[in-house]
């Protein structure tokens, strides 16, 4: 297909399975998304196929949507290609008013583009693709680029995900594996183990779980309900964050207090420690002693690299549930508790991503003028006064959100009434203009919530 001359950029709309999904976070309840497609190809661009619409990852909730297909216990191999289109079946039928509003759009004329996200990454089968172009008409795929460009270069467009440790692909060209059980699969990354294997457990009981903005922030909650089940998991996300550029454990706290206390745990409660002590044997060292794992678990590495294992080969929540209610010390839901990030230096999405458009803005040679990016579902419009001409966005999710730092005693039973948070249907459109690129981030739909 040829070049638009308007390009529209949207990212993690996360599509689940619709109205029988009750793990759709996708903001649907007008069908706002079938609307926005019909207002752009109704539109005076859109009637003259000037558009391309270029969806900028995630589109597709995967990860989320039809749990009972994905049954392979392991850390590294995500699914097949018959459980990715099962899953992307699941998603055709529980939307069909968007992919018949895609397909009207393109038979308009009008481009459009699918990039995968980390999300999405089952993109790169070639079933889900013929799949896909059977519902919604011609796609364009972008697959296992960092980053693609329009207008020769002057705008330069990115999921992001690679730049993030927890969600980083190893070998996003070719993202394929041989499966422990023989088959080929994608890989799995490290977001998309936990998304499975406890984010999906815990949504079960509070659907909103996922949405807490940035996701680290979600170790912040879990520390505050004092379960040491809860609390090891939201200490070994923090362990992730921790690894990002920027972020540091804080400094007036003992990194090895929660190791210590699940030591602890273990040793008061035959049954915790016959389990944890059981799993250690299986997954990590099969001749160590008692003493010997007690040991072991003290130390954050070893800890982290048990729950790792136990979170991609044990059922949904296994982890937790081996715990029980044992309860943890309260200073790991206060501020200056074990799991507390630096406040200076608090993990921030928002600033990160700024570093990433502004070191593509100045790469050397570089004709970019504007870097459009999505992944941390934080909406941002931003320039540099010592970069004149040069602009970032970023139009977020089509999902509802809570920002961490603006509801800072949000609780998990907060958590159960998705409709007490907001939501802003943001996109950019990028067309050519008298001096530069013309780009703006305009809003489709937005509700402020009630919380």
């Amino acid at each position: 297909m040829s070049a638009k001359p308007v390009v529209i950029v949207i990212s993690d709309l996360h599509l689940g399975g619709g109205s029988a999904d009750p793990g759709d976070d996708h903001v649907f309840d007008q069908q706002q998304l079938a609307g926005f497609i019909d207002t752009l190809r109704t539109s005076g661009d859109g009637q003259q196929g000037r558009i391309e619409l270029y969806i900028n990852g995630d589109f597709l909730e995967f990860a989320q949507v039809g749990q009972h297909l994905y049954t392979l216990r392991s850390a590294d191999a995500w699914c097949s290609e018959g459980e990715s289109r099962a899953k992307l079946k699941l998603i055709l039928d529980g939307h069909p008013e968007v992919f018949r509003a895609l397909k009207a759009f393109s038979a308009a004329g009008n481009r459009v583009t699918l990039a995968a996200g980390n999300h999405d990454v089952d993109l790169f089968w070639e079933g889900v693709q013929a799949d896909l172009r059977a519902a919604a008409g011609p796609i364009d795929f972008v697959l296992g680029a960092d980053w693609t460009s329009r207008f020769d270069g002057r705008l330069r467009i990115a999921h992001g995900h690679q730049h993030d440790l927890a969600n980083r692909f190893r070998h996003w060209a070719q993202p394929f594996v041989s499966g422990p059980d023989g088959q080929k699969r994608l890989e799995m990354c490290p977001g998309t183990l936990f998304m499975v294997k406890f984010v999906n457990w815990l949504e079960g009981n509070y659907p909103f779980a996922d949405n807490i903005k940035p996701v680290s922030a979600l170790w912040r909650v879990l520390a505050r309900e004092n379960t040491l089940g809860l609390a090891s998991i939201g200490w070994m996300l923090a362990r992730f964050a921790a690894r990002h550029p920027g972020v540091t454990m804080g400094g007036k706290a003992e990194a090895t207090s929660l190791p210590q206390q699940l030591v602890a745990t273990m040793r008061a409660d035959d049954a915790v420690g016959d389990t944890l002590r059981g799993w250690y044997r299986a997954y990590l060292e099969g001749n160590a002693s008692d003493e010997q794992i007690d040991t072991a678990l003290g130390d954050p590495e070893r800890l982290e690299a048990l729950m790792i294992a136990v979170m991609g080969s044990e059922p949904p929540g296994a982890w937790e549930t081996a715990l029980g209610r044992a309860r943890v010390a309260r200073t790991l839901g206060e501020g200056q508790g074990t799991l507390q990030l630096a406040e200076s230096q608090k993990m921030d999405d928002k600033l990160l991503f700024r570093e990433v458009a502004k070191a593509e803005l100045t790469r050397a040679a570089s004709p970019a003028e504007v870097v459009v990016l999505g992944h941390t579902h934080c909406p941002d419009d931003w320039c540099w006064s010592e970069l004149p001409g040069k602009r970032y966005f970023n139009p977020g999710s089509w999902t509802r959100y809570a920002e961490i730092d603006r509801q800072a005693r949000l609780s998990l039973a907060e958590l159960k009434d998705e409709a007490a948070f907001p939501y802003a249907l943001n996109y950019v459109r990028v067309a050519v203009g008298t001096a530069g690129l013309d780009a703006q981030m305009q809003a489709y739909a937005r509700c402020e919530g009630g919380l």
